[in-house]
């Protein structure tokens, strides 16, 4: 019924074509007669000069073509969505306009101000002005000016408005909180110092428990654990780790291709040439990659905990009022996340967000936003409310609602094996039907479009990045698979004797797994390009329904395939030891990335220029070192400490002996002795 619906009463979204602008006669008009509003004297003082630093010897051409193409008007409603790359351009046009530095103050500093109205089915204008700073308080008065004369009809208040300024009224090294956290990060530092110097004069053996909380920092210690495999092979998915590093990078490179149209200058044609090639997909549609991350977190989490109880041992097993053991479970994973988060929480908000000299786009600015969203953030529900501060994050809540409701999976598939995997199906289709209801709605496209959108669809990504993409109940499905492929491996690995697959076998796994990733990879390309009739609408809804959920198939059957020893040379590559540190990184890694991201488009000269796509590749491999260096910083100081704390303060020593092994095993394994 909702297909129905979906491809009878639905009709294409009619977009505007973007913002528009103004020629220099216009604003200079605006800045004229701007003068005669009831403004300080200072602020009028400063508009007065304008046109004069604009046309002074010193001023350079291009700060002022930036100054005058940085007024604009657009729709409110795709403010935030489709048209932000461009509200963000002009913000850095502004910003450039008033000839800052790193090492120089300008005498000319400007505000970047702008309004929208965040009821976004107000058919009414955004509208943006670049001001001198004296007279940034009185910027509502100045864009009801600009309003006035670019947009007469639009009568209505204005009840919102930001600006972003040219340069931080005092750098962060003339703030106490950068310094205090600055400080604070020299200590732990220097703490990890003394560990490991400590570390290597007395040994291992520390005989007082102040000595052993020491010795956790140790980066000798923890060094150790980053490049070395359990103690028991058996426990470590090997293939694992080319896969968790492999989305690692696949996940900087989408979001870098993403920001770098905030600093394009021909932005347009970068982002045709994204959408009309069909082998770019991987990139506009890496979105995928956190579905791998979900299916790999089921995966260990689901191998792991059956290994253990699949074993011959007599600890007793947990039950669904096993209430001490569901607690010490729930604490281990909350200790494993916290240090390195909260970690980077800090450091972005209090210290890294301010460290250039010039502020970033209020809306995503963590120094802005993060004071006020924090709490969302440290209770991991982040995902289910609006995701303002460090919005990269989502997936860390919504894996961890996964992880608080994982028992009643690993329960099921422990107890009733079949009743199990009734209940992982039905609840992947019971999201997948969720995703269906979603896009029908909202008129969505199969997943976010963050390049070009057709005009099929609904052009506003963030209403679809908040309202589906990052909710837990909508991607459920990949970590459900990860479960599922967890327990099926646990139960491989107690198979004394692993049977020879034939080759019919073996190319019907490959062929699954190819297919799955393939399907899940480039089956996007229809809906990029709008292909519209009603069985491409039928193939739209299919696709964004399912794509995540056969994509995770695929990554599965590729996972099993590899562990059960017929991967060949693709298993050798993804569990090469070289992967093993960059993977044990990875999650430090995530937390940082969006840093270095921004911040390389942020240090080179503005604005960018696309011919290929070379120099951004080159970006993107120099922004993975920045991210790795701050990683290995990350899982030193807080990370690994954290975990070796936990095992000194929190572990609960358990006897445990053999079960009796069933006869039938005992005689397998005596049979198959005897005839070796």
């Amino acid at each position: 019924m909702l297909l129905g619906i979906y491809l009878l009463l639905l009709s294409p979204v009619l977009v505007s074509a973007g913002l528009e602008e103004y020629d220099e006669p216009f604003i200079l008009q605006f800045i004229n007669r701007s003068q005669t509003l009831d403004l300080s004297s200072k602020c009028k003082q400063s508009l007065a000069l304008v046109y004069d630093y604009l046309n002074d010897i010193e001023t350079l051409t291009d700060q002022k073509i930036c100054y005058f193409e940085s007024f604009a008007t657009g729709p409110n409603d795709l403010f935030l969505s489709r048209d932000q790359d461009r509200w963000v351009y002009k913000g850095y046009e502004c910003l450039l306009s008033a000839g800052e530095t790193v090492y120089s103050k300008s005498e000319h500093p400007m505000h970047y101000c702008y309004t929208h109205d965040d009821d976004k089915d107000k058919r009414v204008p955004a509208f943006s002005v670049c001001i001198p700073s004296p007279c940034a308080d009185e910027n509502q008065k100045l864009l009801e000016e600009w309003r006035r004369i670019t947009h007469p009809e639009a009568t209505e208040p204005i009840t919102f408005t930001a600006c972003t300024r040219s340069r931080h009224e005092k750098q962060w090294f003339e703030l106490p909180i950068p310094i205090a956290d600055f400080g604070f990060n020299m200590g732990l530092a220097m703490l990890v110092v003394m560990a490991t110097i400590f570390h290597n004069m007395r040994g291992e053996d520390a005989k007082t428990w102040s000595a052993r909380i020491l010795l956790a920092f140790s980066a000798k210690t923890n060094f150790k654990k980053l490049i070395a495999l359990p103690k028991d092979p058996q426990s470590c998915i090997t293939c694992l780790l080319g896969l968790r590093f492999g989305s690692m990078v696949w996940t900087l490179i989408g979001h870098s291709f993403i920001f770098v149209q905030a600093y394009m200058e021909n932005v347009e044609e970068f982002k045709v040439s994204m959408v009309d090639n069909f082998f770019n997909q991987w990139i506009t549609n890496f979105t995928l990659s956190v579905d791998v991350f979900l299916t790999l977190g089921g995966t260990v989490l689901s191998y792991s905990w059956f290994r253990k109880w699949l074993k011959n041992t007599s600890e007793e097993e947990p039950t669904w009022t096993s209430w001490g053991y569901w607690l010490r479970f729930y604490r281990h994973r909350v200790v494993r996340l916290y240090p390195a988060y909260l970690y980077t929480l800090l450091a972005v908000t209090l210290r890294i967000s301010v460290t250039h000299f010039h502020p970033m786009w209020p809306p995503t600015d963590p120094a802005i936003q993060c004071p006020k969203y924090w709490w969302q953030n440290v209770l991991f529900v982040n995902s289910i409310m609006d995701n303002q501060c460090m919005p990269w994050t989502w997936y860390i809540g919504t894996e961890f609602i996964y992880y608080l409701l994982s028992p009643i999976f690993l329960l099921s598939l422990r107890k009733a094996p079949k009743v199990g995997f009734i209940l992982c199906f039905v609840v992947i289709m019971l999201s997948a039907g969720l995703n269906v209801e979603s896009i029908v709605r909202n008129n969505f496209p199969p997943t976010q479009f963050l390049w070009k959108q057709p005009e099929i669809f609904n052009p506003n990504f963030i209403q679809h990045h908040l309202e589906l993409y990052i909710k837990p109940q909508y991607r459920i499905g990949p970590y459900l698979i990860g479960i599922l492929l967890g327990y099926q491996l646990a139960r491989y690995q107690r198979i004394p004797v692993k049977p020879q697959q034939s080759s019919r076998y073996i190319i019907t796994m490959w062929s699954i797994a190819l297919f799955g990733i393939f399907f899940g990879l480039y089956g996007l390309y229809p809906a990029l390009q709008g292909w519209d009739s009603i069985a491409w609408r039928a193939y739209h809804l299919l696709y964004g329904a399912l794509h995540r959920d056969v994509f995770s198939i695929g990554v599965a059957f590729l996972i099993y395939i590899c562990h059960t020893g017929i991967g060949g040379p693709v298993n050798v590559f993804l569990s090469s030891n070289f992967f093993l540190p960059l993977a044990n990184l990875s999650f430090s890694a995530y937390l940082f990335h969006m840093i270095p991201v921004v911040l390389t488009y942020m240090l080179v000269p503005f604005p960018i220029y696309f011919n290929t796509q070379i120099p951004l590749f080159i970006h993107c491999f120099v922004q993975l070192v920045i991210t790795y260096f701050f990683a290995i910083i990350c899982t030193m100081v807080s990370e690994l400490p954290a975990l070796n704390i936990e095992r000194l303060l929190l572990a609960t020593p358990q006897k445990t002996t053999l079960k009796p092994i069933p006869p039938t095993d005992s005689e397998l394994q005596l049979k198959t002795s005897e005839k070796a």
